[in-house]
């Protein structure tokens, strides 16, 4: 039986999340649940399996977690996601309720974590091509909208030029954790057309790296040995 209500429901729920403040009369014990019933099978204990296929999602913003799902769900070709992985997360999607996706993407965000291997003192000692990766992600397109490091784009005070941990970007994922072969699957459905939403654009920005293949082999350098880790812990209505 199908117990989405209805897609603009989603929206505006997760509309509600965003303004109201994340955890606010969310049940983090039935996020935390559901999510072990239903999607941890594939995307682990935390959300923290990362592989050609299988996005890293824990530490993830949770508009964009809510985006996601609700382009997973949709009928418009200009938002939707084609292709074998979205049926498959619309056929899991369609089955729960709005309540239960906004607790699983609540409890998500309780989940503290630690992120290996992304800075550029790391990436300078694992050699040139992994130095060069962290240059190219930083500085050439990537992290204007990814953030420094691959960990989601912040504000920087005006005054220092310092980088303000605690404003970032809801709709703009981090890139963190995620690896080299899934991050080129994501560019080409851009181009293909079977990831659409998001930043028209992707594709025109990225393009140089394609046609650069040592370009692409620094950032999956860099990229493949940065990890992220969750530290698990127990939070008020819920025990990780």
């Amino acid at each position: 039986m199908v117990r989405i209500y209805s897609l603009k429901a989603f929206v505006f729920g997760a509309a509600l999340i965003l303004f109201n403040g994340l955890c606010f009369a969310q049940d983090l014990a039935n996020g935390k649940a559901i999510y072990l019933e239903v999607c941890a099978s594939c995307h682990g204990q935390y959300g923290e399996v990362s592989n050609e296929v299988i996005p890293n999602i824990l530490g993830q913003y949770p508009g964009y977690l809510l985006t996601q799902m609700a382009a997973f769900l949709s009928d418009d070709p200009k938002q939707s996601r084609q292709g074998v992985a979205g049926n498959l997360k619309r056929s899991i999607l369609s089955e729960i309720l709005v309540e239960d996706i906004q607790d699983i993407v609540a409890w998500l965000d309780t989940v503290e974590y630690t992120i290996v291997g992304a800075s550029k003192a790391e990436a300078d000692a694992r050699g040139e091509l992994a130095a060069n990766g962290w240059w190219l992600a930083n500085f050439a397109g990537c992290g204007n909208c990814h953030g420094d490091d691959f960990q989601g784009l912040r504000v920087r005070n005006p005054g220092t030029g310092e980088l303000d941990p605690e404003v970032g970007a809801p709709f703009t994922p981090k890139l963190v954790g995620l690896k080299h072969d899934y991050l080129v699957r994501q560019l080409k459905a851009y181009e293909n057309g079977n990831r659409a939403g998001g930043l028209s654009a992707m594709k025109h920005i990225m393009a140089p790296l394609f046609q650069t293949p040592r370009m692409m082999q620094a950032i999956g350098v860099y990229a493949e040995d940065v990890h992220i880790v969750p530290v698990p812990k127990t939070t008020a209505g819920a025990e990780q």
